[in-house]
C-alpha cells in the first residue's frame, strides 16, 4: 500500500490508525434493501442468513458466503437492492418528499437512485445519470428490475446538462480516489497516488458548482465520496459554505458513523462501522439564482402505433393502456405527464413497455416486472426453488396447459417475464442477456 496514503492517514487518524489497518485485512461486508413497492418479502427470505440494519429502513446484511442472493430468483423480481451498507447509508439521509424532484448525477450502478426512486410518487420525479455508456446502461437494467415508472436515465456529461433552479433534491456521489474500497478493490489501491486525489478533488468541485445551479431555492444537495481525503471532502463542504453560501444540515449520527473534519458532516470507517469508508455531507441552498423553465414531453404516438399497443393490452391485460405514451423509434413508454423534454442522451424514459413491430407489439422486461397476477389474462406461477424457475431463467421452453397468447410467469406470486405460448409451449421470452 501506498507510504505516502499511509502517513496521510496516520495523520489524520491518530490513535485510531493501527485499528483502522487492522480492519483492511477483514472481510468485506455486504448488505441489501427490500424494495418497497414489493409486498411481504421478508417471509421468502432465510432469516437465519440476514441481520437487520440498525438505522436504514428496510435495510440488512446478509451472508453472502453462505446465502448468495444475487443469484436467487427474487433478485431477479426486483424485490430487492444489493448495495454496500455505508453506501446505503447515503440515501437514508434524504428527506424524501413523494413529489420531489431528484436528480443523480452520478447515478451507476443505482444503489441510491432505486432507493430515493422507489419513494416516490409519480408525481415525484428521478432523473438518473451516467456519463459512461456502459454504467449507464447498467444504471437502467437495475432501474428496470426495481419496477421503476417515474424515473428517465440519461447518458451524459453531467456539467453539460442545462437544468437551472430545476430540482428539490440533487444526489452527487461524486467520483472519488475510492480510498475508502481498499479492502475489498484491488485495483484502489493500485491506483491511488496524490495526483489522483487531486484530479478528483478537481472534478469534483466543477460538479458542485454545475449542481449549485440546477437546485432550486432551499433545495438539498447530499455530497457523498467513499474515500478520506481531506481535499475530496471536508475542503468541499467548506467551499460550497463559503463560497456558495450554502447552508450546512448537520446529519443526525447514527450508530456506525464518526464526526467529519466539518461539524456536521459524517465519516465512516470500517474500523468503527460495518461497512466500507464513506462521507456524507448534506446542504441546502439559500439563494436564488436563474432558474429555466423546461419544455414538456408530449405523447408522439401515431394511429398506427396506438392501434397495436391497445391491441395488445386488449388481449392479454386486465389494466387500462397508459394514459400518456410516447415512442422513439417505435420503443414505446410510459411516461408521467410532467416529464421533461430533455435536449440528452436519454436511456429509458420512464416505463419502457415494448417495440412496436410490423403487426404486432412485442411486450418488454420491464413493463412485465410492474403488474400483478390480477393484471394479467394468462400466467404460471412457480416456487423460487422449482425446476421450472430454473429452466426458465437459462432460456429453456416450458410445457404449457393454457390458453394461446402472451402471459406472465411469476414467482411465489412476483412477476418475472413474459412468456408467449401456442401449442401448450410456453416460448421463453426472458432476455437472453440476463440468462444462466
Amino acid at each position: 500500500m501506498n507510504n505516502e496514503f499511509l502517513t496521510r492517514m496516520q495523520n489524520l487518524l491518530k490513535d485510531d490508525y493501527e485499528a483502522f489497518i487492522a480492519s483492511l485485512k477483514q472481510e468485506e461486508v455486504k448488505g441489501f434493501y427490500l424494495n418497497p413497492l414489493k409486498q411481504d418479502v421478508l417471509k421468502h427470505l432465510d432469516t437465519k442468513y440476514i441481520q437487520k440494519h440498525p438505522y436504514i429502513k428496510d435495510g440488512y446484511y446478509f451472508d453472502y458466503k453462505n446465502y448468495p442472493l444475487g443469484k436467487s430468483p427474487y433478485f431477479m423480481c426486483g424485490l430487492y437492492y444489493i448495495q454496500e451498507p455505508s453506501a446505503m447509508a447515503v440515501a437514508s439521509c434524504i428527506d424524501i418528499q413523494k413529489d420531489d424532484y431528484v436528480l443523480d448525477m452520478c447515478g451507476a450502478p443505482g444503489g441510491k437512485t432505486c432507493y430515493v426512486a422507489s419513494r416516490l410518487s409519480n408525481e415525484g420525479l428521478m432523473i438518473a445519470n451516467d456519463i459512461s455508456k456502459l454504467r449507464a446502461t447498467i444504471l437502467s437494467s437495475n432501474i428496470e428490475r426495481f419496477g421503476l415508472q417515474n424515473t428517465i436515465v440519461t447518458n451524459v456529461d453531467p456539467l453539460k446538462m442545462k437544468f437551472k433552479s430545476f430540482f428539490d433534491k440533487i444526489i452527487l456521489d461524486a467520483p472519488c480516489s475510492g480510498e475508502g474500497m481498499f479492502r475489498k478493490d484491488q485495483e484502489a489501491i493500485n491506483t491511488w497516488s496524490m495526483q489522483k486525489v487531486n484530479e478528483c478533488a478537481y472534478i469534483q468541485r466543477n460538479l458542485i458548482n454545475k449542481a449549485y445551479k440546477m437546485l432550486k431555492k432551499e433545495g438539498i444537495l447530499i455530497y457523498s465520496t467513499c474515500t478520506y481525503s481531506l481535499e475530496e471532502n471536508e475542503k468541499q463542504v467548506e467551499y460550497m459554505i463559503n463560497e456558495l453560501g450554502m447552508k450546512l444540515i448537520p446529519i443526525e449520527k447514527q450508530e456506525g458513523m464518526s464526526d467529519g473534519f466539518v461539524d456536521g458532516t459524517i465519516r465512516m470507517y470500517p474500523f468503527k462501522n460495518k461497512g466500507e469508508g464513506q462521507f456524507i455531507a448534506l446542504l441546502q441552498k439559500t439563494t436564488e439564482t436563474e432558474n429555466s423553465k423546461e419544455k414538456i414531453l408530449k405523447p408522439n404516438l401515431n394511429k398506427e402505433q396506438m392501434m397495436l399497443v391497445k391491441k395488445f393490452y386488449d388481449e392479454n391485460l386486465n389494466i387500462p393502456v397508459p394514459l400518456y405514451l410516447y415512442q422513439s423509434n417505435n420503443h414505446v413508454y410510459a411516461i408521467q405527464n410532467h416529464f421533461p423534454d430533455l435536449s440528452l442522451k436519454v436511456l429509458r424514459n420512464g416505463l419502457y413497455l415494448g417495440e412496436c413491430k410490423k403487426g404486432r407489439f412485442e411486450p418488454s422486461l420491464s413493463l412485465a416486472l410492474t403488474l400483478n397476477k390480477e393484471d394479467v389474462k394468462r400466467s404460471y406461477n412457480y416456487p423460487c426453488n422449482s425446476q421450472e424457475i430454473k429452466d426458465y431463467l437459462s432460456g429453456l421452453t416450458l410445457k404449457g396447459d393454457g390458453e394461446k397468447g402472451y402471459g406472465v410467469i411469476f414467482v411465489d406470486g412476483y412477476p418475472l417475464s413474459f412468456y408467449k405460448e401456442s401449442n401448450n409451449q410456453v416460448k421463453n421470452l426472458y432476455p437472453k442477456g440476463l440468462r444462466r
